[in-house]
């Protein structure tokens, strides 16, 4: 079994901001279901979990609707106002197919916004209702989470795209940052984002993999394609095969290959329902 633990749909026709932040003229246009169902044949991903675009809860309803319709869809990462006095994450997790929450610090213009109480005590009910929370953070933001991370309660938190290390980003901050968040015994660090994060030069960049390797070892890192924000530079296929090859070299054993491309995924989502026909440990 296989899952792609981070992939996104938009439609600009909704009329709301389901832009990515790095908007550019590629990604203003349809991405649906039909637009990546071929490649997820061809690379073996038998289910996906849809993550949120815009900080707006009307996207999390389309997306939920969209989910609903989508077999291949197995989990949808929601979007909620976390500077709300307290937001009702029962209701969201009786939601079918929510398997978590994204703090989208990335669009946020104050890096300390994860450090205002009423966003950490939203945080750690989002971790007791049972859900995930995934941190789309940049380097601006390493020290204010390594904070918050300290004061949560248990939980699963997953990190995006590994903790976005552009290339204009101090690579010591970075792997520092790194080796904090993982004293978290129930973090997780997506293993993607190389090609958008490194453009043309990224099959040059996947040293930044090894660093992470070292660092979460293939029992915390989990596959993921952040598909279409990719395709500018690579193709979902290419980057199925750079995981591959990158984990071949280390000669793994398959338990350890199946934790990155599906195990890791399913402990990191606890409410995620994976069709019965998987077996449990796959």
């Amino acid at each position: 079994m296989r899952i792609d633990a981070h992939l996104h749909f938009w439609q600009p026709s909704c009329g709301f901001d389901n832009r990515p932040i790095a908007d550019h003229a590629a990604y203003r246009r349809d991405f649906m279901p039909a637009d990546v169902m071929d490649d997820l044949d061809a690379c073996g991903i038998d289910g996906v979990i849809l993550v949120q675009t815009c900080p707006q809860a009307e996207e999390t309803d389309w997306l939920l609707d969209l989910a609903s319709r989508e077999k291949r869809v197995w989990g949808v990462t929601a979007w909620v106002d976390l500077a709300l006095p307290s937001c009702d994450f029962e209701s969201l997790a009786r939601r079918p197919k929510v398997v978590g929450i994204r703090a989208q610090l990335r669009r946020v213009a104050d890096a300390t916004f994860v450090t205002q109480p009423r966003v950490v005590a939203n945080l750690g009910r989002a971790l007791q209702t049972g859900l995930n929370v995934t941190v789309l953070a940049e380097a601006r933001h390493y020290a204010y989470l390594a904070q918050v991370l300290d004061a949560l309660p248990p939980g699963p938190v997953t990190i995006n795209h590994l903790a976005l290390p552009f290339p204009d980003v101090d690579r010591a901050v970075w792997k520092t940052a790194l080796r904090t968040f993982a004293q978290r015994p129930d973090l997780y660090l997506q293993f993607s984002g190389v090609p958008f994060l490194f453009g043309e030069r990224w099959r040059g960049s996947l040293p930044v993999l090894d660093d992470a390797f070292a660092i979460f070892g293939a029992e915390r890192l989990m596959f993921a394609s952040d598909w279409p924000m990719l395709l500018r530079f690579a193709t979902y296929g290419d980057w199925v095969r750079a995981v591959e090859d990158f984990l071949s070299a280390r000669h793994l054993p398959d338990s350890a290959i199946g934790a990155v491309f599906a195990g890791n995924a399913r402990r990191a989502n606890p409410l995620l329902q994976v069709p019965a026909k998987f077996p449990e440990k796959s």
